[in-house]
């Protein structure tokens, strides 16, 4: 593609999805039941300084979305983000959070980081938690331009070209939500105290209000409102422009990926015929219906689960899961194992195969799609991507054909 096609489309882009948040008028916020006066005062004094309130909802809502998001009640406060966003009074607003009891030092600064860690107060995660309509100008400003500027976290080579980028997060804006029957299927989940009902309660309403959050990780991952909405909501409930959608995802990704970097690796450790078949149960989709048939375990979340414990845990001798898996796959365990060890972190691993996948998915599948058919609106969900239900058989094609030739 002529690079400054490249850079035309780039800037429309970044200009569409300007345009598409001058109408927004506030930011849709958490708000434990437990602070809701803050809601009802603009300001408030703390050590002779007047602080806003709009601010200390602001962090304590950010803190509850990381919360939900990550899964870990641990936060690394950078003063530095801080300052930036509520200005030089930034320690007075978290010095005044742990005095009200709302969160916690757990570890203060230590060399060569300039964060403190810091718990959210388990009585607020576990309380009621409402919305709050944050109007603050400032806030808003900065949600804008942060939504507009679509950088990567934390990443000197950029994983993703920015025009995929820009195309992904302007097309999220495209996206609506059938409100009611997302609301109606959640609220008769069984545990309505979960922190995934919270999550999905909350992406669910920030689609319907166009309240768009994401962030590209350190590994090439695209996370946004979108990914971490249950999959019944995600296949039944979403529409692009008013038309149904469908998903269409990578078969066993994580194995898949497993065997790319297992051949390009050119491993002497791996038996042929033991890789020959993990390939063609892989390739076709057969993986974890071969667990089933083989071990004993009861159904495919059975199978995956052990899947990942032995690709992202720490493959213990004892550990049950990896003794499992060596009773199929004896030498692709061990090859797990090497590259954990040569790497001096069991993680490694887990970071290689989500880079390769999004490498594949962003810079290869929706490239195609892209030179294709630029106008086709695209939602990924890590290994899966969900379009409008008319090009199924067309980004189906494509799909298929960008599998066989990333993977022969």
């Amino acid at each position: 593609m002529n690079l400054e096609v490249v850079k035309v489309r780039e800037k429309s882009s970044f200009s569409s999805i300007r345009t598409k948040l001058e109408s927004k008028k506030f930011s849709l916020q958490f708000l434990p039941e437990s602070l809701e006066d803050f809601s009802k005062i603009k300001n408030f004094n703390f050590k002779n300084k007047k602080l806003k309130s709009a601010y200390i909802i602001d962090i304590i809502h950010n803190l509850i979305l990381k919360y939900y998001f990550k899964k870990e009640n641990k936060f690394n406060i950078m003063s530095t983000i801080l300052k930036e966003k509520y200005g030089h009074l930034y320690n007075y607003y978290i010095d005044y959070l742990v005095q009200i009891n709302v969160i916690e030092m757990i570890s203060n600064y230590q060399s060569g980081r300039n964060a403190r860690v810091y718990k959210l107060n388990n009585k607020i995660l576990s309380e009621k938690i409402n919305r709050y309509k944050n109007f603050d100008n400032i806030l808003l400003k900065k949600y804008k331009n942060a939504v507009s500027q679509i950088e990567e976290e934390g990443i000197k080579n950029k994983l993703i070209d920015d025009d995929i980028k820009s195309k992904l997060v302007n097309d999220l804006f495209y996206i609506d939500i059938q409100f009611d029957r997302s609301i109606f299927y959640l609220d008769n989940l069984k545990d309505r105290s979960s922190d995934i009902y919270h999550r999905n309660k909350y992406s669910v309403e920030c689609i319907n209000d166009k309240h768009i959050f994401y962030h590209f990780d350190s590994y090439g991952r695209l996370h946004s409102n979108f990914t971490i909405l249950k999959s019944f909501i995600r296949k039944n409930c979403l529409l692009i422009d008013g038309s149904e959608t469908c998903e269409i995802d990578i078969s066993n990704s994580q194995p898949l990926f497993l065997s790319k970097l297992i051949k390009d690796s050119e491993s002497k450790w791996v038996d042929e015929n033991e890789i020959e078949l993990f390939n063609f149960l892989v390739r076709n989709g057969k993986y974890y219906q071969y667990l089933l048939d083989n071990l004993n375990i009861k159904d495919k979340g059975d199978a995956k689960e052990l899947t990942y414990k032995v690709l992202f845990g720490k493959n213990y001798k004892n550990c049950k899961y990896s003794k499992m898996f060596s009773t199929l796959f004896p030498t692709i365990l061990n090859f797990i194992r090497l590259y954990k060890r040569e790497k001096s972190d069991y993680k490694s691993l887990a970071y290689t195969l989500q880079r390769m996948e999004s490498n594949f998915v962003f810079n290869k599948l929706i490239r195609k799609i892209m030179t294709i058919d630029s106008d086709i609106k695209i939602v990924t969900v890590h290994d899966s991507i969900i379009i409008d239900v008319q090009y199924r058989n067309i980004v189906t094609q494509i799909f298929n054909s960008e599998l066989d030739n990333y993977f022969n």
